[in-house]
């Protein structure tokens, strides 16, 4: 497993561009993955300058819909012509214009879908917890009332190498611990040994996140790979939690497990 952080909110050094958003290009499973495709074309950018080919990404996986992070996809189809872009049906309004002017396989999913054996995409994300998400300030566009966004259109993928068991998440809108159980149910209780993505650990959150987690624990995690909208403070309380298991992945992180 091979992960590389294309683009983050925060930006280390000369050469590579940040903004507010993220991307991640996981190599596995001898398959090139793009976990979200940010705001701009900024990390097709970041990715020439790391010396990745982009034009060899086998699929494209939308995490929810949410312009910061896929609306970097028209550049990303303007240089690659097959991968394929999976996404869930809430995201259709933004995606549509892309299927029609693009040739590139565009997979629309409903449930639990398996890319290729060991890549799983989860789109059915349960509610265990109403307390631990954080939706209320984000509301469902071009409507004539202002609806609470429920994220339908939130998925999250699940890695299998071995007996590792990685997860990807874009913003966990629907609160990280219902991912995160979710994964651990669908899985027979299997360990979540690493997990990326933003956590979102602000606001109210924040005022519960020390039992929040401590509920970690019974994932038997090895690893927190944090971005994006886990927000400073939110690290920083995780990062004085788990001091050995958190890790930030600035724009231009590279790991392989």
């Amino acid at each position: 497993m091979e992960v590389i952080t294309l683009i983050d909110n925060v930006v280390y050094g000369e050469g590579l561009l940040g903004e507010h958003s993220s991307c991640y290009l996981i190599k596995s499973h001898g398959k090139n993955i793009l976990f979200d495709v940010g705001q701009t074309d900024a990390y097709i950018s970041n990715a020439i300058y790391l010396g990745e080919e982009l034009a060899e990404i086998d699929y494209v996986i939308l995490s929810h819909q949410i312009n910061v992070h896929n609306r970097g996809l028209e550049a990303f189809l303007k240089l690659n012509s097959h991968a394929t872009i999976f996404y869930k049906p809430s995201a259709i309004i933004e995606v549509q214009h892309y299927t029609e002017s693009y040739s590139n396989p565009f997979i629309l999913i409903t449930d639990d879908f398996e890319i290729v054996p060991g890549v799983k995409l989860y789109a059915d994300i349960f509610t265990f917890n109403n307390q631990l998400n954080n939706t209320c300030e984000f509301y469902v566009e071009h409507t004539p009332q202002q609806l609470q966004d429920p994220f339908s259109d939130e998925l999250f993928m699940m890695i299998h190498e071995g007996s590792h068991r990685f997860l990807f998440t874009g913003c966990s809108h629907k609160g990280i611990f219902n991912i995160l159980k979710t994964a651990f149910e669908k899985n027979n209780e299997s360990s979540i040994q690493y997990v990326f993505g933003g956590m979102r650990f602000s606001g109210e959150l924040l005022n519960h996140i020390d039992d929040y987690l401590k509920q970690f624990l019974c994932f038997r995690i090895k690893q927190l790979y944090v971005s994006h909208c886990t927000g400073i403070d939110g690290y920083m309380r995780m990062k004085i939690k788990f001091p050995e298991k958190v890790i930030y992945t600035f724009t231009g992180f590279h790991v392989e497990i």
